[in-house]
């Protein structure tokens, strides 16, 4: 009781110079908030679209060389061309989204709290449920709803890093309602037809990071009772959320069978995002890539983005979201160590054309088996072009 009358007080454990974000900016510390946080929006605009220019440097046929793979992929699935479209939805089923909002969650842009958008769901249900359908005739979002607050959440070393700092997406409310509405029947058409790549766990009901562990233990598991190695090579790829490229995404949900590319254009393009730090807003800027963070939609977009990258490996990979892993067995582990080496390449040529970046310094091999066959391999070495793949004797896998 004593610590909550000093804090009303003014008085914290927190010093204001702490929760002032300054920024080492051509060697100088900078305190001035509005270059601090312009800085900031600059860097998380920047970061991924770089990543984008190297990948364009290296690969000259970007998605080219997949398109029609991918194409052929949901064909052979049964997936029939434009046999899905976006319904309208009900009063009901808006009012029943307002009245499960969580009243913790941030205010976006638009300064609609979430309690006052529950409280009041039964006023205000008719005006939300004709924004949500007119988008869907329209296949237009409007700009207001595709704002987004960025919150610099510090992570780790030094302070003055812009890089160290994660960036935290707040959209508005009445977006994730209109987003609800879509991913619901999305959602639904991509399970009804069995979509999904088989052994993706990542952001799926009845999934999860213990149902891929347990996948990937037992299946590791059993290929040494017989005997095997048992080779994988654990992918890191760099800002897969935030390079994901719009018109293949919408490509790729078309070839999903979706009659409804319009509308995801309008949604992923001409987004915006304001830095908001040290009681100072940033100057707007646009997100020219990436599927929204903080969203509704992002994480199932980001599924549908990566769907296809089975086509490009023989060998059994294992997903969750954007953590990969290739494996491989049998009783050479130099031959396994070959095939690896073949399947990284394919499917490093697959994310390029995909505008994913591979890192290639995180990325890792390990090669499983009985200690008493560990103990007869001289060397296990995994190659991605010319480059050798980091070998571990452990590894840490979806932490």
């Amino acid at each position: 009781k004593l610590w909550k009358q000093f804090k009303t007080l003014g008085y914290s454990n927190k010093s204001k110079e702490k929760s002032q974000i300054v920024l080492e900016i051509k060697k100088e510390k900078c305190f001035d908030p509005k270059i601090v946080v312009n800085s900031m929006n600059n860097f998380f605009l920047t970061i991924a679209s770089k990543l984008v220019s190297q990948i364009k440097e290296k690969a000259s046929n970007l998605f080219k060389t997949t398109c029609k793979l991918f194409k052929d992929y949901y064909i052979n699935k049964g997936v029939i061309p434009k046999s899905f479209k976006i319904s309208q939805v009900s009063e009901d089923f808006v009012y029943k989204e307002l009245c499960k909002l969580n009243t913790t969650k941030s205010t976006g842009i638009d300064g609609l709290k979430p309690l006052f958008l529950k409280d009041g769901a039964n006023i205000i249900k008719e005006s939300i449920t004709h924004i949500v359908n007119l988008s869907i005739t329209t296949n237009t979002v409007p700009d207001e709803l595709k704002y987004a607050i960025v919150k610099p959440l510090y992570k780790k070393n030094s302070r003055l890093e812009v890089g160290n700092y994660r960036p935290v997406s707040i959209l508005c409310i009445v977006s994730k309602i209109l987003e609800r509405a879509i991913y619901v029947q999305l959602h639904k058409h991509l399970n009804d037809n069995n979509i999904l790549y088989e052994f993706q766990s990542g952001f799926r009901g009845s999934y999860s990071t213990d149902t891929c562990l347990i996948n990937l233990m037992d299946h590791i598991r059993m290929l040494i009772s017989k005997g095997n190695y048992v080779g994988m090579v654990l992918l890191d790829l760099q800002k897969a959320f935030d390079t994901v490229d719009h018109v293949i995404l919408c490509t790729k949900l078309e070839g999903m069978g979706i009659d409804f590319t319009e509308w995801f254009k309008s949604y992923l393009e001409g987004r915006q995002q304001v830095v908001m730090a040290n009681e100072t807003t940033s100057e707007p800027g646009i997100i020219s890539c990436g599927v929204p963070q903080g969203s509704i939609l992002g994480p199932l977009l980001f599924l549908c983005y990566i769907n296809d990258m089975p086509i490009s490996v023989k060998c059994k990979l294992l997903l969750y979201a954007d953590d990969s892993a290739l494996i491989i067995s049998g009783s050479d582990p130099k031959q396994i160590a070959e095939s690896l080496s073949k399947e990284l390449d394919s499917c490093r040529q697959w994310l390029m054309d995909n505008k994913l970046s591979l890192h290639l310094g995180k990325t890792e091999s390990i090669l499983f088996g009985t200690r008493r066959k560990l103990k007869r391999v001289e060397s296990f070495e995994v190659k991605c072009g010319n480059e050798i793949v980091m070998h571990v004797n452990t590894v840490k896998y979806l932490g």
